[in-house]
């Protein structure tokens, strides 16, 4: 039996460690959080592979205008060789002849060198090939900003749900026992049914409130986990509260940073798009340029009647250096279409230029109002449930002193949850405001 019973404990000890190891458990600050998040986010990481690809575009490109060496080894065996007939001028024998041209067997070495000497789309294409990179680490970094703002409010959005959970929870506690306490007094004949009944039904409302909150909170951690980059089955432990964030909020001195268009990462990314667009009309030009280049080949050949390459039978070298300009001079009309639209294509981005930055300037000024207006939206509601939590609890002093109805108590509670639940609603708007406005301003980035 103890036998048995040392086996269970070992595999139940086993059981828990395995559990352990499979279940990590994170602890972040909101800081952390977002450090984390620019290591392991999905889209980050698949930013990061682009820069690479990107390098290795250019080293692409770079290799083109550099010598290219090409070698190969060719062999027949021209086992059914073909029979000509030679006319009788070609041979001292007054008839016609059967010959057969070639040995049974040929062999042939041959290597090869390019180098481009000149090229108008080569030189153009490289420094498209850096602009690209350009690019790509411009884009990287707005999908850094994209995701920064993403984790934060998705942080935000769990202490929301948080704090709306424990209010809910705390108040079911304190409804629970004074639907407990009324029933007992009912009993004994001091208090009518009716006050029982909307307690209980206030008990019953709180509980599927609770329910449905607990869900909102599953999947609120579901949403940072995925942002953050980690397993759904890893738990996550919040270390900032919404006070001390509102208090850091309050505290920076973002208002006070001027909005400097170029350091906004849209609009950063557009001007290397731009000068990709410009490359590709200088591109198009190119196309009209002469290409030189100069090619070097070697070749060996041998042939013979039996296989015997290998001994100190004869190869036949041969050798040839050489320069090639290819010179565009008609095309129909399709190097000038491929101009105009290259053209086309960068008069339409300084369009576009000129459109963002008029709805930067309008984002800006709209992230700015609202931050000022959730800020003092987020005041006034803090004032209100802090003056409808006083209300709350004089009502509940004065129920358990029997001068108070549960009607009382009933409405007081109602206010009181409207205005918590309006208070923390009012602090995640202030927070996601704020983290609109440094988007915009490409603050903390």
């Amino acid at each position: 039996m103890r036998k048995i019973n040392l086996i269970i404990i070992t595999f139940l000890f086993a059981f828990v460690l395995s559990n352990a190891d499979a279940q990590n458990v994170k602890t972040l600050s909101l800081q952390e959080a977002l450090d984390y998040a620019m290591d392991n986010n999905y889209s980050l990481i698949r930013s990061e592979m682009d820069i690479e690809a990107a390098k290795q575009r250019i080293k692409e490109s770079t290799s083109i205008g550099l010598p290219q060496v090409n070698a190969s080894v060719g062999y027949n065996d021209n086992f059914a060789r073909m029979t000509m007939i030679l006319p009788p001028e070609f041979s001292p024998d007054p008839t016609q002849r059967e010959v057969q041209f070639g040995t049974k067997y040929d062999a042939t070495l041959s290597a090869s060198a390019t180098q481009l000497i000149f090229s108008g789309e080569y030189i153009v294409g490289l420094k498209a090939a850096k602009k690209y990179l350009e690019s790509t680490n411009a884009d990287f970094f707005r999908n850094k900003v994209a995701v920064k703002q993403q984790v934060a409010n998705s942080y935000y959005n769990v202490l929301t749900v948080e704090n709306a959970l424990f209010i809910i929870d705390t108040t079911l506690k304190i409804t629970k026992n004074i639907a407990e306490e009324t029933k007992q007094i009912y009993e004994v004949g001091f208090n009518e049914d009716i006050d029982v009944d909307q307690l209980e039904l206030l008990v019953s409302d709180l509980e599927a409130s609770k329910l449905n909150f607990e869900n909102q909170r599953e999947l609120a951690y579901s949403y940072l986990k995925f942002y953050l980059g980690i397993d759904e089955q890893d738990s996550l432990v919040l270390t900032d509260n919404m006070g001390s964030l509102i208090n850091k909020l309050e505290s920076s001195s973002i208002l006070l940073d001027d909005f400097v268009i170029n350091n906004n990462p849209d609009f950063n990314y557009l001007l290397k798009q731009k000068e990709l667009t410009s490359l590709q009309v200088d591109l198009e030009k190119a196309t009209y340029l002469p290409s030189i280049n100069a090619r070097l080949n070697y070749q060996t050949q041998a042939q013979r009647d039996t296989w015997n390459f290998f001994n100190s039978g004869k190869w036949y070298p041969s050798s040839t250096l050489g320069i090639t300009m290819n010179i565009p001079i008609f095309s129909s009309g399709t190097r000038a279409s491929k101009l105009k639209q290259a053209k086309i294509a960068f008069e339409q981005i300084n369009v576009q230029e000129d459109e963002l930055k008029n709805q930067l300037n309008l984002q800006y000024r709209n992230a700015r109002n609202n931050y000022l207006n959730s800020y003092k939206l987020y005041t006034n509601k803090n004032k209100n449930r802090r003056v409808a939590e006083k209300i709350y609890k004089k009502t509940l002093e004065k129920f358990t002193l029997g001068l108070a109805s549960s009607l009382d108590i009933l409405n007081t509670h109602n206010q009181f949850l409207n205005a918590e639940s309006d208070y923390i609603t009012a602090s995640q708007s202030f927070l996601q405001a704020g983290e609109e406005l440094k988007k915009v301003l490409a603050k903390s980035y």
